[in-house]
């Protein structure tokens, strides 16, 4: 059967993929396909071009060092827990207002891919990977999903991780891309789409924790952001047959320098859901040798688009 990957969004959290890939290494477990939504995109395309978490883990030590990540990160040094804060703090310090008005991000295009090319050197089609790769994003325009299984694998990885006001979209054809984190948190569906049988998702999604105050109208919305993103996610987590959870909740979307715990907290939770995988697997295989039907899954309005 052909099991997937579904790597989903959530910042710097996501850096907890890479410890679940180096377990999954470890016990000799390869998917067949893989999916990411915003960070998850970034680190299972760079995946599914070299499969090695060593490589990956390379790879974003040489990114986070580099001066494009710290010139398109250097505006972002307060900690806040939702981008749109980051977003409207800026605004309100009146750094990025004259900005805002003019563009629709606050990083440029230029920089944007600039900062993926540190982690992602080789921009090859996504057809070429060596596991089958798609990217989840968002068309602004019409409100759909979209599933970037072909094309530019930078520029697919671009439109699944440009967060809204902060990165730029991407335009595609007659579309407009943005953070596919805004419709498919965890894209196990895109990987059924692609042909998957059984679908692995990882969850680094913040954890909706309980609010003490709501000082202003700007809190309402965040926290309303933040209520609303959380509920789609669990619908959309769902659609996995196995869901990995990394205890990595309480880390904020832009904590990178806690690389190494994020890291360990993906490779512990990898590890300690690996029986329940197996046991997973074995009941789908004698499901189906049975004949019986899975389970149906939700349909969604979506788009596999042409090379760009």
């Amino acid at each position: 059967m052909r099991v997937a990957l579904a790597l989903g969004g959530g910042g710097a959290r996501g850096i907890a993929h890479i410890g679940v890939l180096k377990f999954f290494e470890e016990v000799g477990f390869r998917p067949s396909i893989i999916c990411g939504t915003s960070i998850g995109a970034i680190v299972g395309a760079r995946y599914a071009q070299v499969p090695s978490w060593k490589v990956l883990w390379e790879d974003l030590h040489r990114s986070l060092e580099s001066e494009s990540f710290k010139r398109a990160s250097s505006e972002f040094s307060e900690r806040e827990s939702n981008p749109f804060q980051e977003f409207m703090r800026l605004i309100s310090k009146g750094i990025a207002l004259s900005k805002a008005m003019a563009t629709t991000s606050l990083v440029s295009e230029r920089a944007f891919f600039t900062a993926l090319g540190e982690f992602i050197p080789h921009d090859t089609l996504i057809e070429e990977t060596r596991i089958t790769f798609a990217a989840v994003a968002a068309d602004l325009l019409s409100g759909r999903e979209v599933i970037l299984a072909r094309g530019s694998i930078i520029k697919a990885v671009a439109a699944s991780a440009s967060i809204p006001g902060i990165f730029p979209p991407i335009r595609w054809g007659d579309m407009l891309l943005t953070d596919g984190g805004w419709v498919d948190v965890v894209p196990a569906f895109a990987a059924r789409v692609l042909g998957a049988d059984f679908v692995i998702g990882v969850w680094v999604s913040k954890s909706l924790e309980l609010c003490e105050r709501l000082g202003n109208a700007f809190d309402v919305v965040y926290r309303s952001d933040d209520i609303a993103r959380y509920y789609l996610g669990w619908m959309r987590r769902e659609e996995c047959d196995v869901l990995i959870e990394p205890e990595v909740g309480s880390y904020l979307w832009n904590q990178f320098e806690a690389k190494d715990e994020l890291f360990e907290a993906g490779y512990v939770a990898a590890k300690r859901a690996w029986p329940r995988i197996k046991r997973a697997m074995a009941a789908f295989r004698l499901k189906r040798a049975l004949g019986l039907r899975r389970r149906v899954v939700r349909e969604f309005p979506y788009v596999i688009p042409d090379p760009d």
